[in-house]
């Protein structure tokens, strides 16, 4: 009398190698319903039923695996449509004035440099502190009573000229902390890529594509 064997069910008998990242890949569920068929019990064959669910199985992992690569390629041409607009975008702003978020300052020999910000609330008393790019704090100023909203503020004449890092703190009625945000301005001379990220340059200073908030017009030559 033939002694049946235990038949192998589609995640037993034989250990497979699997695809990278530990999955059961198309390939590898194929070989497994390979091994089943070859080793089934010949007193208990594989029903016809039982085939058809494990051949539903690996259509339904062949359309996934399908759907999968077809999103993966549709994602990788979406990041590469958006970076080449982004590059078109970015090299038609040379030579046009932008405000962009950031707290880089540079003040020239002559002394005469201001920082735009956004005040919050109605505004307060104002502090200006210019830092190093270590975070070193060089200098602070007083700048007396501001407004709220957006504001270009004159800075002091006598502040060293260089390249800072600029925070303009604001405390407002019974001294409470008032939000401001700094944001660099001036004419862009160049497009860097940085990190995957697109960097806008503007002479010694730099701002993320990102950190974009306005695009002023040229202006236009003055005639002699």
């Amino acid at each position: 009398m033939i002694s049946p064997t235990t038949q192998p069910t589609l995640f037993q008998s034989t250990t497979p190698t699997t695809s990278p990242g530990g999955q059961l890949g198309k390939d590898q569920f194929l070989e497994l319903l390979v091994t089943q068929l070859r080793n089934q019990d010949p007193t208990s064959p594989l029903q016809p039923y039982e085939f058809a669910a494990q051949l539903a199985q690996f259509s339904t992992v062949e359309q996934l695996t399908q759907l999968n690569d077809a999103f993966s390629a549709q994602s990788q041409q979406t990041q590469l449509l958006s970076t080449l607009s982004q590059t078109q975008f970015s090299s038609g702003l040379i030579g046009r004035e932008i405000l962009a978020e950031g707290d880089q300052i540079q003040i020239p020999s002559s002394g005469n440099a201001s920082v735009t910000c956004d005040v919050g609330g109605a505004g307060g008393t104002a502090t200006l502190t210019l830092k190093d790019d270590s975070g070193h704090v060089l200098q602070t100023r007083d700048l007396g009573t501001i407004s709220g909203g957006r504001q270009t503020l004159q800075l002091p004449a006598d502040l060293p000229p260089g390249t800072y890092h600029v925070s303009i703190s604001v405390s407002g009625a019974g001294g409470a902390a008032v939000p401001v945000t700094t944001y660099e301005t001036g004419v862009v001379t160049g497009v860097q890529f940085k990190g995957g990220s697109i960097t806008l340059q503007m002479g010694d200073l730099s701002v993320s594509l990102g950190s974009l908030v306005e695009i002023h017009p040229v202006s236009p030559p003055t005639s002699n």
